[in-house]
């Protein structure tokens, strides 16, 4: 593949963040010289592939949409395999017959949560891991806002071995979806928690905010646009230099509302309960690639 590269991207268990990967690279908001000739998924039921016909039906002419019985076919007409599967079902997907011949030579990228470079290449090579060239992998960790192409995604590879053709083409998917970046693996489980986790977490804390103006009279809907306008804009302060500590010292003025509702907060251990929280979420990444 050179650097104006026409691929051909199968998308193997396209869920949510598939799909989303999916409409993405259809529908590019940068060319970036990459033009996707065909994207193929693969779905479990009748009704996924039927949402997703429905969903992409403006790119039918460039996309095709199988069951997963025939993921061998997916693999063998594509450049680039992205794996999104669920991780309990990684061994039964890649230990398909013929799978593991079939992704000699392509880019692999995985969306498979928790699932190391190591666990993938074990996956793709089998008990064979001497006789071929080294495997193109790339590990990747999207988040929901991938469906408004807002999404941070947090990739890692071995650069030694990524070729810089793969490296264009894996960051350019994901740059269509948001931003991505790259990190080192050593630190990508805590980085992919804080990107995949965090969001989840703040979405709870919101939700508390919003049971409380509902209990003390405001409508939920009008209490939702405000919180979260609200949170939006203070949240946008910190990457343009201002430190959230320094933030929210300038916000609890003395004898105030907001030092109250801090000091009740910090009562119930609530900024340690989200350090514990991010934790065992990462110690739970970890794991994954030996369960």
């Amino acid at each position: 593949m050179t650097r104006t590269s026409s691929i051909t991207i199968a998308v193997i268990g396209c869920g949510t963040l598939g799909t989303s990967i999916v409409t993405g690279i259809l529908d590019p908001t940068d060319k970036g010289g990459i033009t996707v000739e065909r994207a193929i998924t693969t779905v479990a039921t009748e009704s996924s592939k039927q949402r997703i016909e429905d969903t992409l039906s403006q790119h039918a002419s460039r996309l095709t949409v199988l069951l997963r019985q025939d993921n061998l076919r997916a693999i063998k007409d594509a450049d680039v395999v992205l794996f999104a599967v669920k991780p309990v079902k990684r061994k039964d997907v890649f230990s398909a017959p013929g799978v593991r011949e079939a992704l000699r030579g392509k880019l692999i990228i995985s969306i498979m949560a928790g699932i190391s470079t190591q666990e993938i290449i074990r996956l793709a090579l089998g008990d064979d891991n001497t006789s071929y060239n080294p495997l193109q992998i790339v590990r990747a960790m999207p988040n929901m806002a991938a469906k408004i192409r807002e999404a941070t995604t947090l990739c890692t590879a071995d650069m030694e071995i990524l070729s810089p053709d793969n490296l264009q083409i894996a960051s350019w998917v994901f740059n269509q979806v948001g931003q991505a970046q790259f990190v080192d693996e050593s630190s990508f489980d805590i980085s992919a928690v804080l990107v995949g986790c965090a969001g989840s977490l703040l979405l709870l804390a919101i939700d508390g905010l919003l049971d409380a103006a509902v209990a003390e009279g405001v409508k939920r809907s009008e209490a939702q646009k405000m919180t979260v306008n609200s949170a939006i804009g203070m949240l946008k302060l910190v990457p343009a230099g201002d430190h959230p500590s320094v933030l929210r010292e300038k916000i609890a003025s003395p004898g105030g509302c907001s030092i109250r509702a801090l000091l009740e907060l910090e009562k119930c251990g609530v900024r340690s309960a989200f350090t514990g929280a991010i934790m065992a979420a990462a110690e739970r990444s970890k794991q994954m690639s030996k369960s």
